[in-house]
């Protein structure tokens, strides 16, 4: 069970909530974020990135 959550919010919460937050940016600070949002939130991708 505790997988199956884990699964459903990093595939799921994290990417739609974090994309309905990116759209408010603007509204809230003024201006457009200046770099894309990456929802990556274990820091997993920016790892491989880096090392590669």
């Amino acid at each position: 069970m505790n997988k199956l959550l884990k699964t459903a919010y990093i595939n799921f919460w994290v990417p739609v909530m974090g994309r309905i937050v990116s759209k408010l940016i603007p509204l809230i600070e003024g201006k457009p974020p200046e770099k894309r949002p990456t929802y990556d939130i274990d820091g997993d991708k920016y790892n491989r990135q880096t090392l590669d």
